[in-house]
């Protein structure tokens, strides 16, 4: 057969021809000498395996591990296009073979059983030439190890074949040492072809495409941690990604905040402007050591910021929205609509009545402090608008006069003391005090960690306000980062976490990222409506995920709601295991775009007295 006739003896050296001499000198070693089983390059052990069988059925998982081996190996592949005239004639002449190996009475049930499988395996290949007008190619595939020693040379060449052997059979042609050797070098000469050759079809060979990336490494960029598999570093450019969004998942004391805290310096460092949403309180002191902002908000009073601010949004800033479709209106009605979404999330049970009732009053009220739709919002300073206690007071005069509309908002007119009057006054009820230039600046609400009616209120209220701070900016780099984020994911009112979802849509183009975070997929996932699940959509906007260890009943529901394809190597790695936590933590699932990885996130010397010790920045030892 023409296609497997000897072709003329060449020489390693007679190949060398046309390349440039000096370079080929410079990369050569001082000696190459083949022993028994191996071959030594200068200081060097190397073994050159080819691969001689493949599975019936080709796994990509398996072949992708071969790509995932972190050790100084390398894959050489060869591929030819093969007549499909000579492809049938083969074909045909092997299932002849091996009907009479299957019919043959010398031949043990097993025998049979394969005979049978390479006939099916024929008949389909040569229906798929016959009527898809499919390609063959001749395939080929060695494997070159390098080693110190010996001896790690047979640890290697054993790792590679245990690795290979679910899809292939990887054999050291001992007579063909140095032929095996030769053909590894970059010159595409394949000295070893008549043992290595293998017909396949287009599908098949797709398989040993390398598109599994297993390293992440950008020139510019943040370093996210280690990558668990390869042991190098991983460092993420996202100003080429699609956006800045990333989002983290994990249980309690799996590394979530650690993670978040790397993160927020790193950016901080390269010149980001940093807001951080803050339930847990971890952040704020290490911010003001470092000359950050500490914005406390306290039942006792303090911080404050009033719902009831209209911002004034700029000629460039609404430009921008109205090219990307997000054009809000009028900014006094824009308002009213995110004010009745946030008093949604103070009476969960407001019907549309009631939202229309309360719409018409919040009209009026603004209109008794001489604003309405013409109104020039520049104009007005932060005393001019009015706070909480003023729509109490409006709906109490509401209520004197028996007004039959007011009767449908009664119970909300109830609701409205507590954040007007009572418990929750001296967090939402004034006018705004908050004003932020500083580029480092967290919001502490951990003293409403026992209320979590109150927290999602201050959540939604934190989010628009600083999403107008972003739009009013100047596109200078920005990353939002919202601790405990399933808190605004409310099932009542999924308005609250659809307003996150287009705040992420919207703030890509101002440059800004936001990274929320939650140890409960389940309650993030919580947010819906007929006509989507935005906890999903939120998640979807990340072109960055982190997954850190969670308990089998949530990673099975990510499966399941995300519709996530998880081996069982990832499922294992994400599985919380009781008595590990310490071992695990940092250590996940890292996503960007269509990549993944291995990722463990790995503390600086600073960032661990910043973090772990809680050193004041004027203490740490650098």
């Amino acid at each position: 057969m023409g296609i497997f006739s000897k072709k003329k003896k060449e020489t390693l050296e007679s190949s060398y021809i046309g390349f440039n001499e000096n370079i080929l000198n410079m990369l050569s070693p001082d000696s190459i000498e083949e022993e028994e089983s191996f071959v030594r390059s200068g200081a060097n052990f190397t073994r050159t395996l080819v691969a001689v069988e493949y599975s019936a059925i080709l796994n990509q998982e398996h072949i992708m591990n071969l790509n995932d081996l972190s050790e100084n190996i390398s894959v050489v592949q060869f591929l030819t296009e093969y007549d499909s005239a000579e492809v049938r004639k083969q074909l045909s002449e092997s299932i002849r073979q091996n009907r009479q190996k299957a019919d043959s009475k010398y031949v043990n049930d097993a025998g049979k059983a394969e005979a049978e499988a390479q006939i099916d395996s024929a008949r389909m290949t040569l229906n798929q030439l016959s009527y898809k007008n499919e390609r063959m190619y001749m395939f080929q595939m060695l494997i070159h190890i390098v080693a110190a020693d010996n001896k790690q040379l047979d640890t290697l060449t054993q790792l590679v074949k245990s690795v290979v052997g679910p899809f292939a059979k990887t054999v050291t042609p001992m007579t063909k040492l140095k032929d095996a050797f030769d053909s590894f070098l970059p010159i595409g000469h394949n000295k070893v072809y008549d043992l290595t050759y293998r017909p396949m079809n287009a599908e098949a060979v797709s398989f040993f495409f390398p598109f599994h990336e297993n390293e992440i490494f950008d020139q510019h960029g943040i370093i996210k941690g280690r990558n668990i598999t390869t042991g190098n570093v991983v460092i993420v450019d996202d100003a080429k990604l699609h956006n800045k969004h990333e989002f983290l998942i994990g249980m309690s004391g799996t590394g979530k905040s650690s993670t978040l805290f790397a993160n927020m310096m790193r950016k901080w460092m390269l010149g980001n402007i940093i807001r951080t949403i803050d339930p847990k309180g971890e952040f704020g002191a290490i911010y003001k050591s470092l000359g950050g902002e500490w914005v406390k908000f306290s039942f006792n009073g303090g911080s404050i910021i009033n719902p009831f601010d209209i911002p004034s949004i700029s000629i460039d800033a609404q430009r921008e929205m109205e090219r990307q479709g997000m054009s809000e209106g009028n900014p006094l009605l824009a308002k009213i609509s995110t004010l009745l979404t946030m008093f949604k999330l103070m009476y969960p049970d407001m019907n549309d009545l009631q939202e229309d009732i309360l719409s018409k009053y919040l009209i009026e009220l603004y209109e008794k402090f001489n604003i309405n739709e013409q109104t020039n919002i520049e104009n007005l300073k932060k005393t001019d608008f009015p706070i909480m206690r003023d729509l109490y007071e409006f709906l109490g005069e509401k209520k004197e006069k028996r007004e039959e509309e007011f009767e449908k908002v009664s119970d909300f007119h109830t609701i409205l003391y507590a954040y007007s009057e009572g418990l929750f006054a001296k967090i939402l009820n004034g006018h705004t005090n908050v004003d932020i230039t500083n580029p480092l600046c967290d919001f502490d609400i951990l003293e409403l960690q026992h209320k979590p009616k109150l927290q999602r209120v201050v959540y939604f209220l934190l989010l628009s306000h600083i999403q107008y701070e972003v739009v009013n900016g100047d596109k200078s780099e920005s990353q939002l980062y919202i601790d405990e984020a399933h808190i605004i994911a409310d099932p009542k009112v999924p308005l609250a976490m659809e307003y996150l979802y287009t705040a992420m849509k919207m703030l890509r183009s101002f440059n800004c990222g936001i990274t929320p975070a939650s140890q409960s997929i389940k309650d993030f996932l919580s947010a819906r409506d007929d006509q989507r699940n935005y906890g999903e959509a939120v998640i979807n906007q990340a072109t960055q995920r982190f997954y850190l260890p969670m308990a089998d009943t949530e990673v099975d529901f990510l499966e399941r709601e995300m519709n996530m394809q998880f081996s069982e190597e990832e499922k294992t790695a994400i599985t919380v295991v009781e008595g590990r936590k310490e071992e695990e933590a940092g250590k996940g699932l890292y996503f960007v775009g269509s990549k993944k990885i291995r990722l463990q996130v790995v503390l600086t010397d600073v960032e661990k007295q910043l973090w772990f010790d809680r050193k004041p920045f004027s203490e740490v030892i650098i």
